[in-house]
């Protein structure tokens, strides 16, 4: 295609020739975005309209008068339109990092939690019989009120408080000592 038309149109503002070549050039490089970039018809559409009016601005600053030399600046510059509007979709799309990125990095607490817990069972395998019961039901019903759990065991809700703060106890110095 001889591009001459569309510098000397652009360079005397035929805006009609203008127009008519637009309608002409503007295909063939939405056609090189997506064959040889992968880009999308929206992208393309987007970049081939970037690019030409780059083209117009330079044709009518002088800077770009040469016609041989105006398909391979259209080729090259709605290239880097689209690999600029990548970028852009690239930072947008991490003003929020994932979720999956973002996450407190816990594996160390995650460790520590296992080493403690493991301690921690060994300690109530310490326990006499009736303290490992009464607290491992504590352990399974951490809602329920004092009272509930004196029920359960037939004691009095004083008793089942003493007892309760008796375990803990023994288990916190023995945690200790193995800790």
């Amino acid at each position: 295609m001889d591009y001459s038309k569309f510098v000397d149109a652009v360079q005397e503002n035929d805006d009609a020739v203008i127009t008519e070549q637009v309608n002409v050039i503007t295909p063939v490089l939405i056609k090189f975005l997506m064959v040889r970039l992968n880009a999308s018809i929206h992208d393309a559409q987007d970049c081939a309209q970037n690019t030409l009016l780059i083209a117009i601005e330079k044709i009518r600053e002088d800077e770009l008068s040469h016609p041989d030399a105006l398909i391979n600046y259209l080729f090259t510059t709605a290239k880097h339109e689209y690999l600029k509007q990548l970028s852009k979709d690239r930072e947008m799309n991490y003003e929020e990092p994932p979720e999956h990125h973002s996450g407190p990095a816990d594996q160390l607490d995650r460790l520590v939690d296992k080493e403690k817990m493991g301690i921690l069972k060994q300690c109530i395998d310490t326990l006499k019989v009736d303290y490992r019961n009464f607290i491992e039901y504590w352990f399974q019903h951490p809602a329920y009120e004092t009272s509930v759990v004196a029920d359960h065991f037939g004691m009095s809700v004083n008793n089942a408080w003493t007892k309760k703060h008796r375990v803990i106890n023994a288990l916190k110095k023995c945690f200790d000592k193995k800790f």
